[in-house]
């Protein structure tokens, strides 16, 4: 009887053990984000990468601070479902006194495309140098245009953090959206 009890009480400590170890993991999952396109009345197009939150326009324009990436859609001039930022200075997109041509405030976001694989990408973790160092400052730009799924950006937000960004689908037109998954480096 008294080794039974004793060997009970081995497995429960060594259960509580377990998992107190998988709740020690730092790294955080996936952030996985959805922006719809100017025209996209059931999907938000704005996006605050410290809050990771969606706005829609009406609410970004009331939170412009914290907006760092935007979806839009324009075909005329190849950007097609495109990412900027508020200081991308882009104008006639968006209409309306909330539009972002109208903001005070107007961070900016650089991206650049990379060579990492998707498959790179998911084996990273947050706290990867390659975040970082696979930012290219001399061929950043102020916009992503005609994003592709399974593309890797790097991006550097108007904080100086640095990320990673995997286009993981994309729906072209005014009423359309990207999906991308995102990793900041910590």
């Amino acid at each position: 009887m008294k080794k039974s009890f004793y060997l009970l009480l081995f497995f429960a400590a060594a259960g509580i053990l377990f998992v107190a170890c998988n709740d020690d993991e730092d790294e955080p999952k996936n952030v996985t984000v959805t922006l719809g396109a100017q025209e996209n009345g059931n999907i938000g197009g704005f996006y605050s990468v410290a809050g990771n939150k969606v706005y829609t326009q009406d609410q970004a324009y009331q939170n412009q601070s914290a907006i760092d990436i935007f979806c839009f859609y324009e075909e005329s001039t190849g950007n097609n479902i495109a990412l900027a930022s508020p200081g991308t200075g882009i104008t006639g997109i968006f209409t309306g006194e909330s539009s972002v041509e109208n903001w005070t405030t107007t961070d900016t976001t650089f991206f650049c495309t990379t060579t990492l694989t998707p498959e790179q990408f998911d084996a990273m973790t947050t706290s990867d140098e390659l975040i970082q160092t696979s930012f290219d400052s001399e061929n950043a730009r102020k916009k992503a245009k005609d994003v592709q799924t399974d593309a890797v950006y790097s991006i550097k937000i108007q904080s100086g953090e640095y990320g990673l960004l995997k286009i993981t689908s994309v729906t072209q037109g005014t009423d359309g959206s990207v999906s991308f998954e995102l990793k900041m480096k910590k």
